[in-house]
């Protein structure tokens, strides 16, 4: 059985959660009215989840966050109103500070927002089953020294003028990628674009949290637009979309949540082999699932250049895991690296560019 701590400030609310997890076959080892509360709960009861809520007094949910994954390393599952951008950037940084996802606080006052309970019980469920070692501080570090990037040939970029990084990640994601963009600089002369499955309510600010809190550009993807040639852009796929790249344009469309992943990173990945061929870089990050395998494996098939996270420092090695399977991952690098593999290949891809140019 799931043992869960529920942190809110709010009784009614701890009440309607408590319920509702029992209802779902979990145990309810405590309640905590602030962040200094779930702090000091976790480590005395060590649950297998804790659902935190972000803005709460003495300490907040993020501050709760940051002393919890030090002190008492748990799968940590926000619970957010999103009720202001600043509280959705709070979030953010909590989920950078090492939470795993989060959920809408459904409304305790109506009988409706079953979708919205039954969501909940889903992500603690998965939640539940993440090691407690992928959430030390130390995950993101390797001892590992950086290997050698294989260097791409002369005809790299031949047969396509536009060169392209896609990134794709789930659980674990929005870390996973920030600290990828902190680690580029903001000359970074490919622009990248980047799925992400995300709460739709959550995704719609990601695009404004990154921009924030790296050099780069990061804005969201609109319909028909050219691929930037800016150094230093990033794409984000919006909430309930997918994206194809078609050309040297990206084309959004309405995405069914039945049938699969929401952005699809597999159809990102795909569309972006077709388009650019050898001169697509694939990197798939964190995620529990398959989805960005198949997409990384058509990259690798068309002669572009494809890296998967490695395992440890995944905190759910899912997504990665199936491409490595499948041969799609030509490198498979730890999260601390991946940045400065990118600077290295881009600069490659330039010069290879350069050298078919020199050769017409």
């Amino acid at each position: 059985m799931i043992r869960v701590l529920i942190a809110d400030d709010s009784v009614t609310v701890r009440k309607a959660v408590a319920d509702h997890l029992r209802s779902a076959g979990m145990d309810v080892v405590g309640e905590a009215a602030d962040g200094r509360e779930a702090v000091t709960e976790t480590r005395r009861l060590r649950p297998d989840v804790v659902l935190m809520d972000v803005v709460m007094p003495h300490l907040d949910g993020l501050s709760a966050t940051r002393r919890i994954m030090v002190q008492t390393p748990t799968p940590i599952v926000i619970l957010s109103a999103h009720a202001s951008q600043q509280q959705i950037f709070r979030t953010y940084d909590a989920l950078a500070a090492g939470a795993l996802d989060v959920c809408a606080k459904p409304s305790t006052g109506s009988s409706g927002g079953r979708e919205e309970w039954e969501a909940i019980a889903r992500t603690v469920q998965a939640a539940s089953q993440v090691l407690v070692a992928r959430l030390m501080p130390s995950r993101i570090l390797s001892k590992e020294g950086p290997r050698q990037t294989p260097a791409l040939s002369a005809n790299a970029t031949s047969g396509c003028d536009t060169r392209i990084v896609v990134m794709g990640a789930s659980t674990g994601g929005p870390s996973a990628i920030y600290k990828v963009l902190k680690g580029l600089p903001q000359d970074f002369p490919l622009p990248i674009v980047l799925a992400l499955h995300c709460s739709g309510r959550l995704a719609g600010s990601l695009a404004g949290w990154l921009n924030g809190r790296c050099a780069l550009n990061v804005v969201e993807a609109t319909d028909g637009d050219r691929l930037p040639r800016t150094p230093g852009t990033v794409i984000v796929v919006p909430p309930s979309r997918n994206l194809r790249i078609c050309g040297d344009r990206t084309v959004l469309h309405e995405a069914d949540d039945r049938a699969g992943c929401v952005p699809s990173v597999d159809e990102l990945f795909t569309s972006a082999a077709d388009a650019c061929g050898r001169a697509t870089i694939g990197v798939l990050l964190t995620g529990m699932g398959e989805d960005g395998a198949q997409g990384l494996k058509r990259i690798r098939d068309r002669g572009g250049h494809t890296i998967a996270q490695d395992e440890s420092s995944c905190v759910v090695f899912g997504m990665p895991a199936a491409a490595i399977k499948l041969g799609a991952a030509e490198q498979v690098v730890p999260l601390g690296q991946i940045a400065q593999r990118l600077i290295l290949m881009a600069d490659q891809l330039r010069m290879a560019s350069e050298s078919v140019r020199v050769e017409l």
